[in-house]
């Protein structure tokens, strides 16, 4: 299904793009009044990008009694942090994302006034979120997005910032000086930036002389990456609870209820039980693994390396009509498509279509690229951790989710 993304901004502007399924833009974006989006939103879903100044984010340690704890922990964590009072925030959790969870925050008459503006202009989103989580989330990467009067900046912790674009060196010294405690991890930044604004990326990058920055240029525009992030990633949904879209069925439901109350359930002799059972999960999809490739291969021996033997024979193997009707033959041929020769497969736990992947890529630019290889062939990727080796080389686990159905 197709989706309208929406950019709010005060008072009353806003830039949208329509994007496909799968986050590819299509030719419908623009900028002005709500009421000129709404035309688009006919048989498409509607996500709001609210401002990050607005939000609040925080991402924690999973409390051993699950994410009602989490949500919980967050209004003390947050209470030296906000100009007013807790009890007037409203708190959503997204994902639990290994042994930590992100945590949204936003005033409830804010988040109230901005779904009266869209019902007004005639809409009826589906999910908001802030628009700092339509920026990539990279573990021991911050990423910049530069625009001509704004700077919106997020760390390799999920933190978000919005600033004046003058202010990048003095938040990249602030972040430097909070990461130099972790070993062998260098600090990297990526900037975003329209092509317009390359002459400005540029000065400010001489700025920061001595540090490893990247520039990466939105040829497409800053609507068209924002709105595949926003679908590709794990953004905090702001529409739970409370703010719960009526009429949205079991899914919204389901997230309502998690929210608020059901993951309290998670108590710590469970999760020593479910540590247990992950690993004997994954023990036997590794087995489904490499039988799987046994049957495409069965002259290799068992004592082979399917996995490497599956390398050196892809290019030549046409999996297409195979994969059209196996969702683990086409999750093969794409992490093949997108590793290339500069990538190996270390691990693959495979489930419906989903899977954890474990790679060695050459360095933090062909992790990326192979991620956004993925995302356009149909997939959500969430790089869950990505670690730098001595040799240049990065070792990244990965969450990866088939959405060509969503």
């Amino acid at each position: 299904m197709e989706h309208l993304v929406i950019r709010l901004a005060a008072p009353d502007g806003a830039a949208w793009q329509v994007v496909d399924a799968h986050g590819a833009p299509l030719p419908l974006s623009g900028e002005g009044e709500l009421e000129q989006a709404a035309a688009l939103s006919e048989g498409r879903r509607v996500a709001l990008l609210l401002p990050a100044q607005e939000v609040f984010r925080i991402r924690m340690d999973l409390p051993a009694r699950g994410r009602r704890a989490a949500a919980k922990g967050a209004r003390y964590a947050l209470e030296d942090q906000i100009a007013g009072d807790v009890e007037d925030l409203h708190f959503t959790c997204g994902p639990i994302s290994g042994k930590q969870l992100d945590v949204a925050a936003i005033e409830r008459k804010r988040l109230a006034g901005w779904l009266r503006q869209s019902h007004e202009a005639g809409l009826n989103p589906d999910s908001a979120c802030s628009e700092g989580d339509a920026l990539p989330d990279m573990p021991n990467v911050a990423v910049a997005l530069l625009e001509r009067d704004a700077l919106l900046l997020r760390d390799g912790a999920g933190r978000v910032v919005a600033a004046k674009p003058p202010e990048l060196a003095g938040l990249v010294d602030i972040l430097r000086a909070e990461h130099a405690g972790e070993e062998a991890v260098p600090f990297r930044l990526l900037i975003y930036c329209e092509p317009s604004l390359e002459g400005a990326a540029r000065e400010a990058m001489a700025k920061l002389a001595g540090q490893e920055v990247e520039l990466r240029l939105l040829k497409q525009g800053v609507m068209a990456q924002l709105s595949a992030e926003a679908l590709s990633g794990r953004p905090v949904d702001l529409l739970q609870g409370e703010f719960r879209r009526r009429g949205k069925g079991g899914r919204w439901i389901r997230n309502g209820i998690l929210a608020a109350a059901a993951a309290a359930l998670l108590y710590p002799a469970l999760l020593g039980m479910e540590g247990w059972r992950a690993q004997a999960r994954y023990q036997a999809a590794a087995q489904a693994v490499d039988d799987r490739l046994s049957q495409l291969m069965p002259d290799v021996s068992g004592s082979a390396n399917l996995r490497d033997e599956f390398r050196r024979r892809a290019a030549a193997v046409d999996l297409n009509a195979a994969a059209s009707s196996d969702s683990f033959l086409r999750l093969i041929e794409e992490l093949e498509r997108s590793s290339g020769e500069r990538s190996r497969m270390l691990g693959l736990n495979f489930r419906d279509g989903n899977a954890s992947a474990r790679i060695r890529a050459a360095n933090m630019d062909t992790l990326e690229n192979g991620r956004l290889r993925l995302r356009a062939a149909g997939y959500s990727v969430v790089i869950q951790t990505a670690t730098p080796e001595s040799n240049g080389a990065v070792a990244a686990e990965l969450e990866i989710r088939d959405d060509r159905d969503r």
